[in-house]
């Protein structure tokens, strides 16, 4: 990333998975957006770019909320500070819930790769994909 970040202008790092701007609403504060999973994702369309899914500056004082959509700033409606630690949780608790599942997800393949290949195969126990990911 450049020492000095422009107003304006979306800085893309596919090594640290993140994208920085400054803030949409002037107040000069600088905004990283983690590219992962269960954060933000970056759509280039050929011309412009896209993050989902919002951008909510809810540490800063401007607590400014929008969208960044090919390339251009859609604003979105003010938030409570009751309504972000809602969301705040909700997030957690889905990231906490995707991590897990993928702590699970080799182990099961590691046994059945490890099995004797006279046995049967694992697929009588029901795992499904949801519980691997989410848990119960």
């Amino acid at each position: 990333m450049p020492d000095i970040i422009e107003d304006g202008v979306l800085y893309l790092s596919l090594e640290y998975g993140t994208v920085i701007h400054k803030c949409a609403c002037g107040c000069g504060s600088e905004v990283n957006t983690p590219l992962s999973p269960t954060g933000w994702k970056m759509i280039y369309n050929g011309e412009a770019v896209t993050l989902k899914p919002s951008v909510g500056n809810w540490s800063f004082d401007c607590k400014s909320h929008y969208w960044i959509t090919n390339g251009l700033i859609e604003w979105a409606s003010t938030w409570t500070d009751d309504r972000i630690e809602e969301i705040r949780k909700v997030e957690n608790s889905d990231r906490e819930k995707f991590y897990e599942g993928k702590k699970l997800f080799p182990t099961v393949i590691e046994n059945y790769e490890n099995q004797d290949s006279a046995e049967e195969p694992p697929s009588k126990k029901k795992w499904g994909l949801w519980k691997l990911l989410f848990g119960d």
